[in-house]
Formats: structure tokens, C-alpha cells, sequence
């Protein structure tokens, strides 16, 4: 299992760092206001303004009054796409995409239906606000379009992130590796979409290509503990003890708050290869920084259960503190994934009179 969570617009998408939802009751408002004007050149009354927000999944709408004015001031901050449902006969017309309102000002998209039709793409030319010269026109719309052309990307790898997560959610990781090296392919600078796609690999147990991917994620955002606890369980996965432990120990010292998660996964490696002191070894440094972690315990009764001997009786005979590691497994995760197993090792052992 992943330490980073998979990221998702199924779950109000933060996707890059850039598109984080404010509380409710904490939301900064901008606004968006205009003239829509039909193809006959006059106001249209009673249109549906819709501002549909993409950074975060909402909606808005409000109705132009008899003069055709529109104005929707109290509109979160963020990323929207502008449309007008016509009163007659409900068609959609996309006005402009990737408008980003600003606090306590509202943006001005006055709608002419004729020119909108006449346009190329369909969208409302974007238009410099009054009062500007021609070079802070020029600069206004140059910087307009390159926010438009970085919102369609995001909103494209926002939709091949959801895509991700339903092929992950039904085990189709080949479909999933599928769709995040699509993304990785259209943008290269963000961690997550590395890290989305060392853990799909991870999953289709294609290891070489989950630590490739897992180092470029680390390139980008090498302050991630996560990512080196990640990568040394994949280097564990591939039997690389050393490069394993080398990352568990990198992440122990990066980020103090992981070093027992870091901890736990070195003793493990060391356990899988069959070094049973060392395993053991790190499992007391863990407890004595842990002592209440009930997995622990229980690999730590294993480490010694493995140097077990049987009498002339064939009963065995459990090096000292076996027993008391498997209660104490039991007694800290009495629920956990190792307490069945925990408990019938305690009484086969208690069966063998040891």
C-alpha cells in the first residue's frame, strides 16, 4: 500500500498544489458581470448566465434583467468557464473558458452573440478591459491566454487523474499505468503524476519501472518523505536490501514523524530475506519507539519463533520472549491482520508445555 494518497477530482480534486477548495465559511468572492446582446444586436432579457467553476467542481447561474445586464458578485475565488442558456430555445453558448475572478473585483465579459458566432473556435475573442494602452492590451490578453491554455492542461490531467483512480478502484492496473503515462507524457513537472504512476507500476508488480518513476517524482519534490519509504518498498519487493534500507534510513532523517513507518519497512526487508538478527534487531528499535505497535510484536515473535528448536518429544521450544511478543501483538492489535495467526502460534506453543 501507497503512503501517498492518490489524488482525485472524485473528491474535490487539489490537484497540484493549485486547486484547493476554501472552507465555506472562510471563501474569498470576486465577481463576474456584462451585457449579453443577441445577433440582432439587441439586449437579451432573461438569459441564464452560467459560471461553471473547474478548479473545484461548482456552479453558478444567474439571469440577465430587461437591459440585458448580468452581474454575479459574490462568486469564490477561482478558475470558470462562462456560458449563456438562451431563454428561447435553451440552446448552451460556451462565451469564454479559463476566467479567473479576483477578490473584491469583478470581471467585465460583455456577450455579443454575432461576434461569438462569426468566432473561429466558438469563444468570445478575449478583450482587454477599457482604459489600457495598446501594449498593456497586448500584454493583458498574451497573459490571459497562456492562464487559459494552463487551465484546459490542468483540466485535462484532472480528468486522466479520475480516469486513473477508477481503473486503480477496479484492479485494471495495465489500463491505469495506460493513463498516467499519458499524463507524465503531457507534463513533466509535477510529482504526483510520477508518483500516481511508481504506484500503478507497483501494483502490476513491474518494480524497475515503479522505482524509475518513483526517483523522477523524488527529483521534483525531494522534501517528500513519503516518496522515499515508497521507493525503498519497491526496492524490497525487488530483493535490493541495500538500496531498500538506504531510503527507509534517508526518509527517517528527512521527516522525524516517518522514521517509525521507515523503521518498520527496513525490519521487514530484513525479515522477507531471512536475516533473522538484524530483523530482530530493528524490530526492538522500533518497539522501544513504539511500544504499543502490535505488528511489531508480532514480527518480532516470528524473528525468534524462526531460531525455535523441538525437544526428544518433538514439543517445540520457543527462544525466551516468544511468547510474551505474540501477547502482547494480540493485546495491542487484537483486530489487527496477524492476531489469528498470533493467537494459534501462542497456543500451539502453550499446547507443547513451553
Amino acid at each position: 500500500m501507497s503512503i501517498t494518497k492518490r489524488l482525485s477530482t472524485l473528491f474535490g480534486l487539489a490537484l497540484l498544489g493549485l486547486l484547493m477548495a476554501l472552507p465555506a465559511a472562510a471563501q474569498i468572492s470576486g465577481g463576474i458581470k456584462g451585457m449579453v446582446t443577441g445577433p440582432d444586436g439587441k439586449p437579451v432579457q432573461k438569459a441564464d448566465v452560467v459560471f461553471t467553476r473547474t478548479d473545484v467542481p461548482a456552479k453558478y447561474d444567474v439571469k440577465t434583467d430587461k437591459h440585458g445586464n448580468y452581474g454575479h458578485y459574490a462568486l469564490p475565488v477561482g478558475t470558470y468557464d462562462v456560458s449563456v442558456v438562451m431563454p428561447d430555445n435553451k440552446q448552451t453558448i460556451v462565451v469564454q473558458k479559463g476566467v479567473s475572478t479576483h477578490m473584491g473585483t469583478a470581471q467585465e465579459i460583455d456577450v455579443d452573440l454575432k461576434k461569438l458566432q462569426a468566432s473561429a473556435d466558438g469563444e468570445m475573442p478575449i478583450q482587454a478591459p477599457p482604459g489600457m494602452n495598446k501594449e498593456q492590451a497586448a500584454a493583458y490578453v498574451k497573459k490571459m491566454k497562456e492562464e487559459q491554455e494552463a487551465n484546459k492542461k490542468l483540466g485535462t490531467l484532472n480528468g486522466l487523474l479520475q480516469q486513473n483512480k477508477q481503473f486503480v478502484d477496479a484492479k485494471q492496473y495495465d489500463q491505469a499505468i495506460a493513463v498516467m503515462e499519458k499524463a507524465v507524457a503531457m507534463d513533466q513537472t509535477h510529482d504526483i503524476l510520477y508518483a500516481n504512476l511508481a504506484d500503478d507500476y507497483s501494483q502490476a508488480k513491474q518494480y524497475d519501472k515503479a522505482a524509475d518513476a518513483y526517483q523522477k517524482a523524488i527529483a521534483l519534490k525531494p522534501t517528500n518523505a513519503g516518496y522515499e519509504i515508497n521507493l525503498g518498498t519497491v526496492y524490497s519487493k525487488e530483493g535490493k536490501v541495500d538500496d531498500a534500507n538506504a531510503a527507509f534510513s534517508k526518509a527517517a532523517q528527512m521527516d522525524p514523524t516517518q522514521a517509525k513507518m521507515a523503521m518498520y519497512n527496513s525490519a521487514v526487508v530484513m525479515l522477507n530475506q531471512g536475516n533473522l538478527d538484524a530483523a530482530g534487531a530493528a524490530f526492538d528499535k522500533l518497539l522501544a519507539l513504539d511500544p504499543q505497535n502490535g505488528d511489531a510484536w508480532y514480527y518480532k515473535a516470528i524473528c525468534l519463533l524462526g531460531k525455535a528448536t523441538t525437544d526428544a518429544k518433538g514439543n517445540i521450544i520457543a527462544p525466551p520472549g516468544a511468547e510474551d511478543a505474540l501477547q502482547k501483538s494480540i493485546q495491542y492489535a487484537p483486530n489487527g491482520p496477524n492476531a489469528a495467526t498470533a493467537k494459534a502460534e501462542l497456543q500451539t506453543l502453550k499446547a507443547g508445555g513451553h
